[in-house]
């Protein structure tokens, strides 16, 4: 990532004389002092997503740890979508909004108040329910409620002192989504309260998962995929565009939640097919890879591909069980969506981001992208999606199984610290992969 250089301090320096002079010289000392510099934006921006990442990844762990314990789905999938996913959501979109728009990386503590209500909600919420202890959930269920307020909160205190405008259609989207999931939260919280209903339980689970999370991968694909592929955006991808695609998403979440809450009939399949249509549509705005982009970015590419495949099948079949009367979001579609789709989606980024945010210099970093480049995981997880599909348990519980061990041990060795940069010069072969490689994509043909 490549800081941009610091502006010069604004001021006339024709040389005022006495008060006036004194009055300068203070006005220019607190600008510079109130005016970030560039490259510590970015270390700062990198620490708080690195802490981040590292609880993430310890509640994938938890969830891991959790199937292999319990035999419901319930706890397993709460860990990795309440605790790991909005974790990794929380960080990311948080550092991204900090590089596309080039602003100063938000407070440390604001940073850390934010994540603190995540992690205690997510795992209070698992706590409570796992207990049987409802005033828990619903405690703890506000906690996380908070944290999802405060990350909208820094969000917008980061885009308002961001120059860049460029990569708005994305902060706007991490933004309706943090607006979903409140919706999604707040009405798990009710359910802790009062007796749960079927209407409202797939308007919570349509929320969360279309709205919090969906919402924000289809925000962060168009431009994450440049990043990742190290291409250009799309010449047919304009901001405009972006903003009408998002627009539609999120119109498709507020009629799907909406009717399956006052448990309309219809409307919810249909709106669930405009918003797989949707998804088609942001898929077409990402980049279409050269050769040469393929062979480099290889399986983290392509995870994003797949991914975004397998989340539109999983909503189309959602779509049809809505339509037959099925409980929306309660089968093996879920479980599709929650792995072949969202889960190989974050692998591949978190392939991209592990080595990005340890940085090291060149080599560090070649080292690190040539660790997490793994055919085998890109394999296995494709496999446990249409294991699940087909009803084949065994095979798919053996393939996650792959999964999940050749991912924690590739995360092992990148790790999530910084790395010290070495003093080497950058490699005559392959692509750039310098520490401060932007991960910002270039909207310029």
């Amino acid at each position: 990532m490549s800081p941009e250089e610091s502006p010069e301090p604004s001021g006339d320096d024709a040389g005022p004389t006495g008060a006036r002079a004194r009055t300068a010289a203070r006005s220019a000392t607190r600008s510079g002092r109130d005016r970030p510099d560039p490259a510590d934006r970015v270390r700062r921006s990198h620490a708080q997503t690195r802490t981040t990442i590292r609880f993430a990844l310890a509640f994938f762990a938890a969830a891991a740890l959790a199937a292999a314990w319990d035999h419901g789905r319930w706890l397993p999938l709460h860990l990795f979508l309440v605790g790991g996913v909005v974790l990794a959501i929380s960080g990311v979109s948080l550092m991204l909004t900090v590089t596309w728009s080039a602003a100063p990386a938000p407070p440390d503590r604001w940073v850390t108040i934010q994540r603190t209500l995540i992690i205690v909600g997510a795992a209070g919420v698992g706590i409570g329910r796992t207990a049987d202890v409802p005033a828990a959930v619903a405690v703890t269920g506000t906690a996380f409620l908070l944290g999802l307020l405060a990350l909208a909160g820094l969000l917008a205190w980061t885009i308002r002192r961001g120059p860049k405008r460029r990569f708005d259609a994305a902060v706007a989207a991490y933004l309706a989504a943090v607006a979903a999931g409140v919706v999604g939260v707040g009405l798990g919280v009710t359910m802790a309260l009062d007796s749960p209903t079927l209407p409202l339980r797939s308007a919570h689970a349509t929320a969360n998962l279309l709205g919090l999370v969906g919402l924000t991968i289809g925000g962060t694909l168009p431009f994450f995929a440049a990043t990742v592929g190290r291409s250009k955006m799309a010449r047919h991808t304009t901001p405009r565009r972006l903003a009408v695609t998002l627009a539609w998403q999120v119109a498709m979440v507020a009629a799907a939640v909406i009717s399956l809450a006052l448990d309309v009939a219809t409307v919810p399949s249909v709106a669930l097919v405009g918003y797989a249509v949707g998804i088609l549509v942001i898929l077409a705005w990402m980049p279409r890879p050269t050769r040469r982009q393929w062979t480099w970015a290889g399986p983290r590419l392509v995870a994003l591909w797949l991914g975004g495949f397998w989340w539109c099948a999983a909503v189309v079949a959602t779509a049809v069980d809505a339509a037959t009367g099925t409980a929306v979001l309660d089968g093996r579609w879920l479980v599709i969506m929650v792995l072949a789709g969202y889960g190989q989606i974050a692998w591949g980024s978190l392939a991209y981001l592990l080595p990005m945010l340890r940085g090291g210099g060149p080599d560090q970093l070649s080292d690190g992208f040539a660790t997490t480049r793994s055919w085998p995981g890109l394999v296995a997880i494709n496999v446990a999606g249409v294991a699940v599909a087909v009803a084949v348990t065994p095979v798919a519980v053996a393939a996650v199984a792959v999964w999940l061990l050749d991912a924690a041990v590739r995360a092992a060795r990148v790790g999530t610290s910084r790395a010290e940069r070495q003093a080497t010069e950058p490699s005559s072969t392959g692509p750039s992969t310098t520490e401060t490689s932007s991960i910002r994509p270039s909207t310029e043909e």
